[in-house]
């Protein structure tokens, strides 16, 4: 889930004040909202580097705690510095302060300076999504500040069977609020709590509600498209969804949009939807100040300067966000803090630049730009640089170079011809970072403006710019540079990435996406990490809905097969088991590809969608569909029929392997395929080529073995194999019934060395049988009698 997905757990943290503080979305976060001039780039946004994750079983509020009960003689005002000073509480403060870091990050797609292996981790985090962990509902209590309207919410949440219904649009903190409600929640009664997913029926059935004991659950309502809405009495249906709940002690929110909510919400209960007030720009920015900024920052006093107030004013939860990332940036720069008689410390200074950040800088840059003697050397630097930010200046000085080249005005490196390094930085108005060569900007927010301006200056070299983004992480050496190790371009791809994934969402274009998708499609690690941030982004609240409309467009894209095959997989990860509605319908287009890598993805991604039970009559239906003989999509209907064809659970025995396909699941209503279904799909699997020999071998193997081990199963896998061979075309008929002779000869050959008769019975059984029906019409098949203790 969002946050830090460490296992370790931190000490409950009462909330500040007079109340609880809950919990703030990250990497599902539904911050962004954007607040950026029609036509600017997403913006970026800083951050310290996390100090290292440690395990302790004490958070920074109750170590002070701790010291508060130490003793009833002491000084208050001694024991709080006491407590101050305490290593341990400081250690602690630490922790918070680089997990509310992430969680910042994460909330606005927007990795900051994390270095490689971090950046991973929380690409990796933002994948999962089950149990929301106790860490990260800390971390958010410790920098949620509640809307009017909240306490009451949260006590409603308190009582079992309770529903609430929270409306608003994405982007508004909704998500945010929810996770708040449920870590108050986990706080006050130690509920579990976490995410549902819809399912594939526009009805959420009640067999969807997890049987667990005390707990409470987040369901987001799919938004309407194409063939899929939420049924309009769904508000209807909340009455027996409270009792089950009620039943086990449960709660459950929902979110939903106030459009939907009016179609589907009729007859609900009342009073499922709280009154709750739009969170105040000022106390969010308060809450997080104090959580993330060092001892040493004043957040008050940023916080009671009236341009910071009228900044904040009205602002929605991300614009807030990339407000203290302003306000934290320039504490952290040196160079801004200039004194003067007249701003003796600096703070003046200060407080301009992050006034200065919300207009992009634009009068800065047009001054800097329009300056004399510039030349498309330094402009092109300070471009790339911005956009490569930890990248080595040495990286930002070559890639400068190929940029230079793609606008056709090419530069010399070698040699001392052009400015070096040194003089470009100076010319940049950056910062040289001696120690891990990399460039940096002392202006907040100043490297995002840059790119926002020649967004805007230059639309001519927009795809040029476009283009050079995406190979750009490809490139593995130079002829003057030192090898670009893996690390660093991965590190380079997930800046990139995430760029170029802001950008899309924030002009609702897929170009950056495409082209980047399109370049790294033949190298494993980039296009996992491709994978990963499209993945993550599905799953991002705000950034979400334009990333379903992209992979639904995509996987009709059938001339353009690398962007089929990362919808595919896509749907193959969290945003198939999180969305099996939207996953199938996506798959059911890209079945259609005639690419072989494009049909292996879709017969991997079923899987996913498989272990979703409600979702498993609609998968197998359009399984059945793709597998049928006047089908145009045989070949993903047979890699989609093998995937589930050769998944095994557990039999009667410890040592029985049963094909999953053969079990009724009696919690989803019984669902089963039928035989005419199981056939239809094993005739399609049984004309596989050679290349796709592996799967029908697997199969065959555990369903024989299957009927070998579970007597009362070899009626069923018979009659299912007969049907596969039994086509109307007697030529194909020949060409199945052959090959799955030759099939079942391979399962168990006789003669052979240690050969177990009862399984060469078996074989002749359902041989005998095949030539009987390719004779005469099929006879109905009376299975003999046969116990386990049949032998040789």
């Amino acid at each position: 889930m969002t946050g830090d997905h460490s296992s370790s757990d931190w000490p409950d943290q009462p909330r500040r004040g007079d109340g609880w503080h809950p919990h703030v979305p990250a990497p599902q976060g539904d911050l962004v909202d954007g607040g950026q001039e029609e036509g600017d780039p997403p913006g970026q946004h800083e951050r310290e580097s996390p100090a290292p994750h440690h395990d302790e079983g004490e958070s920074a509020v109750d170590a002070e705690t701790a010291h508060d009960d130490a003793g009833s003689d002491v000084d208050p005002s001694g024991e709080a510095a006491g407590a101050q000073d305490d290593p341990a509480v400081q250690h602690m403060r630490g922790i918070l302060r680089a997990a509310v870091a992430e969680l910042r990050q994460e909330a606005l797609f927007n990795f900051g300076e994390m270095n490689a292996v971090k950046l991973t981790a929380i690409l990796g985090q933002l994948l999962d999504h089950s149990e929301l962990p106790k860490r990260y509902l800390d971390t958010v209590r410790a920098v949620f500040a509640p809307p009017d309207g909240y306490d009451e919410a949260s006590k409603t949440l308190e009582n079992p069977g309770a529903v609430l219904v929270l409306l608003r649009e994405p982007g508004t903190g909704r998500t945010f609020t929810a996770h708040a409600l449920l870590a108050d929640l986990q706080l006050r009664t130690g509920a579990k709590v976490g995410p549902l997913s819809f399912g594939t029926s526009g009805r959420f059935p009640l067999h969807r509600l997890p049987r667990d004991e005390n707990a409470g659950y987040l369901l987001e309502l799919p938004s309407d498209e194409d063939t899929f809405e939420v049924s309009s009495d769904f508000g209807a249906s909340l009455f027996e969804v409270q009792r089950s709940l009620l039943n086990r002690s449960s709660r459950l929110i929902v979110l939903t949009t106030p459009e939907q909510w009016q179609r589907i919400g009729g007859d609900a209960p009342a009073g499922v939807v709280p009154r709750l007030k739009r969170p105040d720009g000022l106390a969010v920015a308060e809450a997080w100040l104090k959580a993330e900024a060092p001892p040493d920052l004043d957040a008050s006093r940023w916080l009671a300067d009236e341009r910071i107030v009228k900044l904040l004013e009205g602002q929605s939860p991300s614009d807030v966000l990339e407000i203290v990332g302003h306000i934290l940036k320039a504490e952290r720069s040196k160079p801004l803090a200039d004194v003067s008689d007249s701003d003796p410390d600096g703070f003046h200074a200060k407080v301009l630049s992050v006034v200065q950040a919300r207009t992009a800088w634009r009068t800065e840059l047009l001054e800097w730009h329009s300056r004399e003697g510039r030349t498309s050397f330094q402009r092109n630097f300070l471009l790339v640089a911005s956009l490569l930010r930890n990248a080595t200046v040495a990286h930002v000085y070559a890639q400068t170079a190929a940029l230079c080249s793609l606008f056709g005005k090419p530069v010399s490196l070698e040699g001392q011809e052009e400015p070096g390094v040194v003089e470009m930085v100076s010319e940049i108005e950056a910062e040289l970072d001696p120690t891990n060569d990399t460039i940096d900007f002392a202006r907040p927010g100043w490297d995002d403006a840059v790119l926002s301006y020649f967004w805007i200056d230059r639309p001519p070299a927009r795809k040029t710019f476009l283009s050079w983004m995406a190979e750009a992480p490809t490139t593995r050496t130079t002829d003057f540079l030192e090898t670009f190790s893996p690390e660093e371009r991965l590190l380079l791809a997930n800046r990139v990435g995430a760029f170029a994934v802001r950008w899309a969402t924030h002009h609702r274009k897929p170009d950056p996406l495409e082209q980047i998708i399109s370049a790294w499609q033949k190298d494993k690690n980039l296009w996992s990490a491709a994978t990963d941030l499209i993945s993550a982004a599905a799953l991002h609240p705000t950034m979400g809905r334009f990333i379903h409309e992209l992979l639904l467009r995509w996987s009709k894209a059938s001339s353009t097969p690398e962007l089929q095959k990362l919808t595919v997989e896509v749907c193959a990860g969290e945003f198939g088991r999180r969305n099996s509605a939207k996953a199938l319908l996506r798959l059911g287009y890209a079945a259609g590809s005639m690419d072989s890598e494009v049909q292996r993805s879709v017969g991997a991604a079923v899987r996913t969608i498989w272990s979703d039970p409600s979702a498993r009559k609609s998968l197998f239906a359009s399984i059945t569909k793709w597998c049928g003989p006047d089908s145009d999509r045989k070949a993903s209907g047979r890699r989609s029929f093998a995937a589930l064809a050769t998944l095994a659970s557990q039999g009667y025995e410890p040592e029985d392997k049963v094909p999953s396909l053969l079990l009724r699941d009696n919690e989803e209503g019984g669902f089963r395929p039928s035989y005419e279904d199981l056939s239809i799909c094993w005739g399609a699997l049984l004309l596989s080529t050679e290349d796709d020999e592996e799967a029908p071998t697997e199969a065959v193997n555990l369903w024989m073995d299957a009927a070998h081990g579970n007597p009362s199963l070899q009626h069923l896998i018979f009659g299912v194999l007969r049907g596969a061979v039994s086509a109307e075309d007697p030529v194909q008929g020949r060409r199945l019934r052959h090959r799955l002779r030759d099939l079942l000869y391979a399962w168990q050959p006789s003669p052979a060395p240690n050969a177990d008769a009862g399984r060469v019975q078996l074989r002749h059984e359902l041989v005998d049988l095949l030539d009987h029906d390719r004779s005469r019409s099929v006879a109905k098949y009376h299975p003999r009698a046969a116990s386990r203790s049949d032998g040789a």
